[in-house]
């Protein structure tokens, strides 16, 4: 009944060679979704309208999907190779033959090559955002973030799931995702800046993953809308790097309980997370030529010049120098 009533459409997850479209090809109520460092594809016909978005950041290869079915359709996802694919889903659910992808919910895919299947209704529209990377590239990552090795070690030879349940998409991966969908920067600035943000979106996966035996802590949500209050408060604050005693004083919970029910809303630490909106700040700013660098270092909290170099080329595996316009 499906080869009948749904239409079969061709989306291709990863490529072997790619050929994007100019911009000028794009109808005009897409322009406002660019990336500026993607390379693009569109189509459009009576069933439906696929805008895609592809960024190559070695060794990931980020997708952003934006999809509108206007009638009954299949899609059949395609990839020529072997890859793994942290899949986030946004707008509305999707229905394979196996499995629901539920609206706000990520999971990694084991994915061998060949086509899927996925049944899309008439009137739905999704955002699919994954970033694609080909098993042994992820295995040559974990000498520098050791907390991917379990995420590594999968030996799956069917296309699943690598997860056994769905994770709900956390605040701080709606952060990331925002970033990179905001991302105005091109070239070599894009590429450094994006890398970062596929690391710690895999590093936040690894660490749900990781935790999915620990089932949360009554008094974890209890003070759900208390872990909300920091999480916003140290967004608003990038530039400061507060001491849990700090926190767990001005937000009137004990340390270890503050620190443990952060980890299990966010998937991250909270010293992690303050670190991470330091080198986004610190990032930003030293594309601010009329910065200087010490400017800089005393507006993102560094003690010297030295410190803030060493700390953002470790965590951008780039050089400051690569990164002034001046």
């Amino acid at each position: 009944m499906h080869s009948i009533l749904f239409k079969a459409k061709l989306l291709q997850i990863e490529k072997n060679n790619t050929g994007y479209l100019p911009t000028n090809m794009l109808p005009v109520e897409y322009l406002k979704l660019l990336v500026p460092a993607a390379g693009i594809y569109f189509r459009e016909d009576e069933e439906c309208e696929i805008f895609s978005q592809h960024l190559q950041v070695h060794p990931f290869s980020l997708w952003l999907h934006d999809i509108i079915a206007k009638e009954d359709i299949i899609l059949h996802p395609y990839t020529p190779y072997h890859i793994l694919a942290l899949h986030y889903l946004f707008e509305d659910s999707l229905q394979s033959d196996t499995l629901t992808l539920e609206e706000r919910e990520c999971n990694l895919f084991n994915i061998l090559p060949g086509l899927q299947r996925i049944s899309m209704h008439g009137g739905k529209k999704v955002l699919s955002v994954h970033i694609n990377i080909r098993p042994e590239m992820l295995t040559s990552l974990v000498s520098k973030y050791p907390d991917l090795q379990s995420l590594a070690k999968s030996t799956l030879t069917t296309t699943c799931a690598i997860n056994e349940q769905p994770y709900h998409i956390n605040a701080v991966c709606d952060l990331i995702i925002k970033k990179i969908l905001t991302c105005r920067y091109t070239g070599s600035l894009a590429q450094q800046f994006i890398h970062r943000c596929c690391v710690d979106l895999f590093l936040n996966f690894a660490n749900q993953d990781a935790a999915v035996q620990q089932p949360f802590l009554f008094t974890t949500i209890l003070h759900m809308e208390t872990y909300q209050k920091i999480f916003n408060y140290l967004l608003e604050h990038p530039h400061k790097m507060h001491s849990l005693p700090e926190l767990a004083y001005t937000f009137n919970l004990p340390e270890e309980q503050l620190a443990h029910g952060f980890k299990q809303h966010f998937s991250i630490s909270v010293e992690a997370f303050m670190y991470m909106l330091k080198m986004m700040l610190t990032y930003q700013l030293l594309l601010k030529s009329f910065w200087s660098l010490q400017m800089i270092t005393e507006a993102a909290g560094f003690q010297n010049i030295g410190e803030m170099t060493s700390q953002v080329e470790a965590y951008y595996d780039c050089t400051i120098k690569s990164l002034r316009r001046d």
